[in-house]
């Protein structure tokens, strides 16, 4: 009976695991540390201001989990009085080989006739702005933390891919903005699913098989 148990326990877990394999989870904590993780952040504002990007501002709102200030801002300082910003960060590479799901957070502080913007996108692992095919210009929300989803399709054995956000805008009307809770998960194949399905669905069947006896 132990062993039954322990094995159906076994099957379980493996569907769990294939669920959502996690590829990147970056909270933001301290952002000293993400070049060294192999994340890029490109201040490509023109001209450069005083500011790329820094740590969550703790006087303006709180992170969306972690500690006050976990999370990574940029403002309107990323470029001069008068100037455009586009400041990029970037996400390590990842495998493309299975179909994603990408997550983050994101919010902006209000203020009068002032409004942050964002687009976001992704490569085929290259880091330049030129390879990034990236969406429609956003408003962020300045209420609470919006979550973004966006979904890969799964490119093969050795494919690999990179994930964008751009702060962009007139300097002269923007004003802050927060990133949090980044994350990448590889969806498991539909066999996948009704290999480890099938395999609890055996075990279903021998328990009732051996229990007539």
């Amino acid at each position: 009976m132990f062993k039954k148990a322990m094995t159906a326990l076994a099957l379980s877990a493996a569907i769990a695991s294939a669920h959502s394999e996690v590829l990147i989870n970056e909270g933001f904590d301290n952002i000293t540390t993400l070049a060294s993780a192999g994340w890029i952040l490109d201040n490509a504002s023109t001209p450069v201001g005083t500011a790329g990007w820094g740590q969550g501002g703790v006087n303006l709102f709180d992170a969306h989990s972690g500690d006050v200030g976990s999370y990574i801002s940029g403002n309107y300082n990323n470029a001069a009085a008068g100037g455009q910003i586009s400041n990029w960060l970037i996400t390590p590479t990842f495998s493309n080989a299975t179909a994603l799901q990408l997550s983050f957070y994101a919010r902006a502080d209000a203020g009068p006739g002032l409004a942050d913007l964002i687009s976001f996108g992704a490569s085929t692992g290259g880091s330049n702005a030129a390879d990034f095919s990236m969406g429609s210009v956003i408003t962020v929300p300045t209420n609470d933390w919006t979550k973004y989803t966006i979904t890969f399709a799964a490119h093969g054995a050795g494919s690999v891919a990179r994930f964008a956000i751009n702060y962009t805008g007139a300097a002269d009307t923007a004003n802050f903005v927060g990133i949090d809770t980044l994350s990448v998960n590889a969806v498991p194949e539909p066999s996948t699913w009704l290999m480890l399905a099938a395999g609890l669905g055996g075990l279903g069947l021998l328990r009732k098989r051996k229990a007539a006896r």
